[in-house]
Formats: structure tokens, sequence, C-alpha cells
């Protein structure tokens, strides 16, 4: 045992006799090197503390310029992005919304229930409001998109009301304005709500490829380049001086290294999370307002096919292709089980009814008022929530890519500490020569 004490005491001695001899090693090294520098020392002392300080300035600034203009990035793309994105939404919903309530005048008569009338008023003033939304947000880019739809919804709410207005005294060409305003809603008002979003949902994805582009990359590589710049500076005041560490130095280094590490963990956390917002949640939110949209396209479906009196074949074949094909855009839950109460409703109730019995009345009744009526506003109400939902997901995003901001003075004030700090340290040994 005492043996095996006595050889390990040698072993670790030999380790500590060779760190001892490495270290002077290296410092030769580094004198040698530094001596190939043929300027006096206090003068290449002079030199070297006017670059380093310059170079991390110079790559502090930078990369606090880099920091603003990344959450100057964000806030525009929330704004001119997400919110446009979200209002055109909202606005082609709510008109997909209002067109279905418009579409049951094809079976009052004009004289649509009083909750159908609301629902309608309701939905074409949530539309409007979201234009407003829109063009508090929207870029000048975006007033011919603005100007479309402001023109064309105040359009839209007078055909229909001159169609329920001669639909109500037995006039034929009430079906002809109502036709005229969802063609108007379908052919304009809709792709260009549509054309709205796209251009909101680009500027998020362009956000991302900005925050974290070549600009960020560029700030990330000065700071790199002033730490080496440092280290260099440091090596040649170890090579000088026959001292391989300085107190000033070795703390200017670290400051750096805080920085560079800042900056880094910033514009990675920012990137992520707007590329993400700009993928994944962006995509689940397109897919639920599709959803929300195809629920009302479902209910002008149906209506239409009621209003053929007997003669709907066609249109109930479309109900049930537009409804098996929604089924993949919605996850199981709640969403899923209330379009699918909808769509059964119709297909077990209202269509039997009318084709197979030959209850026209029947089956108006019951999509007026009836369950269809009430699974709709069901589906409807849950599509919609979903939609909210997925706008949730995706702001969360956005607010996250912003909390993990840092502040532009942070990188500047730790550069301009590193810099002061290694300036001074080196000076102060290059008074000390000649």
């Amino acid at each position: 045992m005492a043996g095996g004490g006595t050889a390990g005491a040698e072993v670790a001695g030999v380790a500590d006799s060779r760190l001892a001899v490495r270290a002077p090693v290296i410092l030769d090294r580094i004198e040698e090197l530094a001596w190939r520098i043929r300027l006096s020392t206090r003068r290449l002392l002079l030199i070297v503390a006017s670059v380093v300080a310059a170079t991390l300035l110079t790559s502090s600034v930078a990369a606090g310029w880099v920091a603003a203009r990344n959450g100057d990035t964000i806030a525009d793309a929330r704004m001119s992005g997400l919110d446009v994105a979200r209002a055109a939404v909202e606005l082609r919903n709510n008109l997909a919304a209002a067109d279905a309530q418009a579409a049951s005048s094809l079976l009052s008569g004009g004289l649509e229930p009083q909750a159908t009338r609301d629902g309608f008023v309701r939905d074409l003033t949530a539309a409007n409001a979201a234009l407003t939304d829109a063009g508090l947000t929207a870029r000048a880019s975006d007033s011919d998109d603005i100007e479309i739809l402001a023109a064309g919804l105040t359009e839209y709410g007078g055909l229909v009301e001159m169609a329920r207005a001669n639909t109500r005294q037995g006039f034929p060409v009430g079906d002809a304005y109502l036709g005229q305003a969802r063609g108007l809603a379908r052919n304009d008002l809709m792709p260009t709500a549509d054309h709205l979003r796209r251009v909101g949902e680009q500027r998020v994805a362009r956000a991302a490829n900005s925050v974290g582009g070549p600009v960020s990359a560029a700030a990330v590589a000065g700071l790199v380049i002033g730490l080496v710049v440092l280290l260099a500076g440091s090596a040649i005041v170890a090579g000088r001086s026959r001292r391989l560490t300085h107190p000033a130095l070795l703390v200017a280094t670290i400051v750096l290294v805080v920085a560079l590490g800042a900056v880094t963990a910033s514009i990675l956390a920012q990137s992520s999370e707007l590329r993400s917002a700009a993928t994944t949640e962006i995509d689940a939110y397109v897919a639920a307002n599709e959803a929300a949209v195809t629920v009302s396209n479902l209910r002008v479906t149906e209506i239409n096919a009621v209003a053929a009196h007997g003669s709907g074949d066609a249109f109930y074949d479309d109900f049930s292709t537009n409804a098996a094909d929604l089924e993949p855009l919605l996850e199981d839950g709640a969403t899923l089980d209330a379009v699918r109460t909808y769509t059964d409703v119709v297909e077990s109730e209202v269509r039997p009814a009318d084709l197979d019995r030959g209850d026209n009345q029947a089956a108006a009744a019951n999509t007026l008022e009836g369950t269809s009526a009430d699974a709709f506003r069901a589906a409807d109400t849950a599509t919609g929530e979903a939609v909210d939902d997925a706008f949730v997901d995706l702001r969360d995003r956005f607010d996250r890519a912003a909390d993990v901001a840092i502040p532009a003075w942070l990188p500047i004030i730790l550069g301009m500490v590193a810099a002061v700090l290694a300036a001074g340290g080196i000076l102060a040994r290059g008074r000390l020569y000649r």
C-alpha cells in the first residue's frame, strides 16, 4: 500500500512538472512570434491598443444596430404581416358566414327568421370591422386591396338588401340581386381577402429570413473577429512582457465572450421562433381558416339543394364531397365532432326528406330553424373558435420572438467596457517600456 502511494505521488509529480515545463515553452513560442514584429515595445503596444479598441467598438456598435434592426423587423412583421393576415382572415370568414345567412332568403321568400337576419347583420358588421383593422395596419402597397374590399362590402350589403326587398314583394328579380351579391363575394371579395392574407404571411416569412439572414450573421462574425483581435493583442502583450495573463485583458475577453454569447443566442432564438411561426403555426392557422370557410360554404350548398325543390341531387352530392374533403383539415376533438354532427344531420334528415320523401317544406323548415340550423351554428362556432386558438398560438410565437430579443445597448455597453479594459491594460503595460 505504501509503495502504491509513493508511486502515485511520483506520477502526479511528473505530471505537474510537465505542466510546469509546458507553460514556459508556450510563452517562449509566443515571445518569439511577438519579437518578429520589428517595432519598439512601447510603439507596438500603442498600435495594438488602438486596433483592439477600434475593432471592439466597431463590432459591438454593429451588433447593437443589428439587435435594434431585428427588433424593428419583428414589430413590423407583427403589424403589417400578422395583423394584416389576421384581419384578412376575419373579413373572409365573416363574409362567408354572412353569405350563408343571406342565402337562406332563397328558402324564406325574403322573410327569413329574425335570428338569421341578426346573424347576417352581425357577420357583415364584423367583416367591416376587420376591414378597418386591416386598413390601420396595412402598408401603402396594400391600398388597392383595401379599396376593393371597402367598395365591395358596401356594394354587397346593398345588393343583399335589394334582394330581400324584391323577394318580399314576390319579384323574381330578387334572386338575381342575391346571385349578383354572392358572385361579388365569391369572385371578387374573398379572392382579394385571400391575397391580402398571403401578403401578410409572406411578410412574416421574410422577417424570419431577415432575422436569421446575412446581416445577423455578419454581426456575430464581427464580434468573433473582435474576439480574435483581442486574443491576438493579448498574445503580443504576453510575448513582449513575458507574462502569460494580464487581469485587464482577461476580464475584457470574458466581457466580450458574454456579448458574443448574448447576441448569438438572441439571434438564433428569434430566428427559430419566427421560422416556426412562418411555417407550422401559419399552416395550422390557414387550415383552421379554410375549415371555417368550408363550413359556411357547406351551408350555402345545403340551402341551394333545398331551394331546388326536389331537384338538388347535384348540390347534395357536392355537399357530401366537400364534407369529406373537410375532415382531414380538422383535428380530433370538439370541432370535428360539431362538423360531423352538422353534416350527418344534412345527410340523414334534410336530404331524405327532400329527395326520398318529397317533403321539401319539411327539409326547408329543418334547414332554416330545425336541427340542421342548430347543428350548423354549433359547427360554425366550433370552427371559429379553432381559428381563434390557432391565431393565439401564432401570436404567442411572435411574443416569444420579441421576448428573447436583447436591448440594443447591451452589446454596445459590453463592447465599450471590453475596449476600455483592453486598451487600458495594454497601454498600462506599454508605459513600462521605451
